[in-house]
């Protein structure tokens, strides 16, 4: 470990500043007028006077011996050189060394700081007008709280990171806020998760046994077990236990948690129904959809089960196409009934049916698909612009993301509500397994009352990320016509792939069929040997003119571990990626020309929604701002180098993250080191997003053991607040106590409501 030291000197000249973040690397000049070169993040310092700054000395590869500094102050040991170039230095409204002179001669070495307690000791310089007085004084009153701001941060123990975001985000009065509470910081900055933001409650004093305290732990504890579980809803004894387990303070009684839950209710933190607390926002998320859903249902299907039949014989004509029962069944069920769900896996003709609703719904309207008054009408959307992109191919007509439909903007809220309702009277949703409560809310809420709603997607898939289990709850409420597919069509039933899904989903699998090497391939292999097999895949795949971009994505579970998510992504890299020339370093995130990277958030300003891949096609200076160019499907958006946090590689992805896409080629790892993560949903939806190949790396058994092991049940309850049914006795884990597990798809540090929106 480093040796922490104190040196004091004053900055000569400032060698680099990113124009993105606060980090600097600057020349100092030593009280025995020796230099060392120092580097860290903090505002812009004033030249000609001493700091003193707290660190260490470490060796740089390329740049030798550098002092990185963690925390700084003010030194109290001015000299009168120092001070004369710093008044003089052009900082200060027509102060030259003449001027400076007089006022360091008036009012001493000391001269800033009475002239910060009083301006007037300013009067009666020699040369010194009042404007100039004036300036002088609000000048050095903007730096002092600038400074000061830094060096109270700094004080709290915080890194330079962290005090890096807190001043973006509070500027000048960051301190304050901090000190104020925080605990705010959980919701309001990112990286502060309850342990950072607890850890310096205590450092400032607060007692262990706060309510404050007990308080933030109850609501961290609800937002992070529902967002980790995608749950909508803690029972109160499952919140107060977890609470309990997080703080682990004997300390602090049982009555001392229900005392802040109590507090919490009545200030309408939290909503308590029965014995169920939620979170304000997945609460009314809840009771938006069923109220809109049973507004919905108040009207029925315009069109008769015989005239959908009259439009489809019609249609079967036009196109030459023969439907199966069952697909044909979809198509009347999902037109003849105003809320209606079509499911089935791949290879059961979702696409074919799709089609087939469009052309009968442009028949019973008597107008052309091509027509503007049919894309009026007509609203196909899916939750990410790869489902959506697949949507229109298998169509030919007009899909977006849900996002984009309800005009998801700059200010990360929607132009499409209530108020401001969607033109369509018809709208299809594909990919709805991937449908959490939030979003499900925001699309409801935006259709019109005559609105006719058909959702589409795969029970057997993994549901939505974030909370809530709307798919699964819709169909099975009486109000929502299910069909569900289960014929495999002709063309795809040689499939191994669709064979396997099948297999997985029967928790019966025929191991002959990774001996065949025709589509799936099976290598035996330890966590410890896999990576460099992956490696060897990928380089023979290229060798023979396969695109690592384009044509094969490894799939994982987990991002830690030796065989993560984030060790594959450094590797592949490393190995394929040697454009030393256009790379960009920012913490612990490396980028290089040509890398494959993931989006991991919505931005409406770009315009690229979560999970979106890109290729970075160049790395560029703009306005003396790094920036990244990114080709997300042929369109190329600036990524400034700031808002890298929101990028990751894409070499290797997560299977949530893979939701709504295919890939002709996929390697898949199911390795016994990410045992506790492997279930038969995430399996199966893992195996269904290969097209062509998939080659599977890993143990039969842990496979064996993941398709036997049953997704967790999500608590909720829009099910039973559409059927009206009593929600304490059905969709509940009867377990008090709930684990913090971090082995999920997100660090969870920092998680709100809001995260995925």
């Amino acid at each position: 470990m480093e040796e922490k030291e104190t040196i004091i000197g004053v900055i000569d000249n400032y060698i680099y500043e990113s124009k993105d973040s606060l980090y600097k690397v600057c020349e100092l000049i030593l009280e025995d007028e020796s230099t060392v070169i120092i580097v860290g993040s903090f505002p812009r310092l004033d030249e000609g006077l001493a700091y003193e700054f707290r660190g260490y000395f470490k060796e740089h590869t390329k740049y030798g011996r550098q002092f990185v500094v963690e925390s700084y102050a003010k030194s109290d040991s001015f000299t009168k050189a120092g001070l004369l170039n710093y008044l003089s230095s052009g900082k200060f409204y027509g102060i030259g060394p003449k001027i400076a002179l007089n006022i360091i001669n008036k009012l001493g070495l000391d001269c800033i700081k009475l002239i910060l307690e009083n301006p007037d000791n300013l009067n009666d310089i020699s040369g010194l007008t009042k404007p100039k007085a004036e300036a002088l004084y609000n000048v050095l009153k903007d730096n002092y709280e600038s400074e000061q701001c830094f060096i109270q941060l700094y004080g709290f123990g915080l890194t330079s990171k962290m005090v890096s975001r807190l001043y973006d985000k509070y500027g000048n009065d960051a301190a304050n806020k901090v000190l104020e509470n925080p605990y705010r910081l959980i919701e309001e900055v990112d990286g502060f998760g309850f342990k950072k933001s607890d850890n310096l409650a205590l450092n400032l004093g607060l007692k262990p046994t706060d309510i404050k305290r007990v308080k933030a732990a109850i609501i961290y504890t609800l937002n992070y077990v529902c967002y980790q579980n995608g749950f909508t809803y803690l029972t109160k004894e499952q919140l107060i236990n977890s609470a309990k387990g997080l703080l682990n303070n004997p300390d602090i009684f049982d009555q001392d948690y229900i005392d802040a839950l109590e507090e919490l209710l009545m200030d309408k933190k939290l909503i308590e129904e029965d014995d169920r607390i939620y979170d304000v926002i997945l609460y009314n998320a809840e009771v938006s959809v069923k109220n809109k859903i049973l507004k919905l249902n108040e009207t029925k299907s315009k069109f008769k089960r015989e005239e959908i039949k009259d439009a489809l014989a019609y249609i079967k004509e036009l196109v030459d196409i023969d439907y199966t029962g069952l697909q044909e069944e979809a198509i009347i069920n999902s037109l003849s009934n105003k809320l209606s769900i079509i499911t089935g896996g791949p290879g059961t003709g979702k696409s074919t049916i799709l089609r087939g609703i469009l052309l009968c719904y442009a028949k019973l309207l008597d107008i052309s698909l091509t027509d503007d008054e049919f894309s009026y009408k007509v609203c196909m959307v899916a939750p990410t612009g790869r489902a959506a992109k697949r949507m229109a191919d298998a169509t030919q007509h007009k899909a977006t993301t849900i996002h984009k439909a309800l005009g998801y903007n700059y200010n990360e809220s929607f132009t499409k509500d209530e108020n401001n309702p969607m033109t369509c009277s018809l709208l299809i949703v594909d990919e709805s397994s991937m449908l959490d409560i939030v979003l499900a809310s925001q699309l409801f809420r935006a259709l019109p009352n005559r609105c006719h709603v058909i959702l589409i997607g795969d029970s057997n898939q993994l549901p939505s990320v974030s909370p809530g289990n709307v798919l699964a709850d819709l169909m099975n409420t009486s109000i929502f016509k299910t069909t569900k597919l289960t014929q495999i069509m002709r063309q795809a039933a040689d499939s191994d792939i669709i064979s396997l899904s099948q297999m997985v989903l029967q928790e019966r699998i025929n191991y002959s069929i990774l001996s065949k090497k025709k589509e799936i391939f099976f290598y035996d292999r330890d966590t410890k040997d896999s990576v460099e097999l992956i490696l060897s895949i990928l380089d023979n795949f290229i060798s023979k003119g396969g695109d690592l971009q384009n044509q094969i994505q490894i799939l994982a579970p987990m991002y830690a571990g030796v065989a993560g998510i984030d060790a594959l992504n450094m590797a592949i890299q490393d190995r394929f990626n040697h454009d030393e020339e256009k790379m960009i370093v920012r913490e612990n995130k490396l980028f290089k020309r040509n890398d494959k990277v993931l989006q991991l958030k919505n931005d409406s300003t770009l315009d690229i929604m979560n999970g979106d891949i890109g290729k970075i096609v160049d790395i560029v200076k703009i306005d003396d701002k790094d920036a990244l160019l990114i080709d997300f499907d042929g369109r190329v958006v600036t990524y400034y180098a700031s808002e890298l946090d929101n990028l990751t590689l894409a070499y290797a992805i997560s299977v949530h993250k893979s939701q709504g896409s295919e890939f002709d080629n996929v390697i898949l790892p199911i390795l016994p080191s990410y045992q506790i993560m492997l279930r038969k949903k995430l399996i199966y939806t893992a195996i269904t997003r290969a097209k062509k190949k998939l080659i599977i790396i890993g143990k039969i058994d842990s496979l064996d053991r993941s398709i036997r092991q049953l997704d967790n049940i999500r608590q909720t309850s829009l099910y039973q607040r559409i059927e009206n049914k009593d929600i304490k006795l059905e969709n509940k884990i009867y377990d008090p106590n709930i684990p913090f597990d971090t082995l999920g798809e997100y660090d969870m540090d920092g998680i709100t409501p809001y995260s995925f929106m």
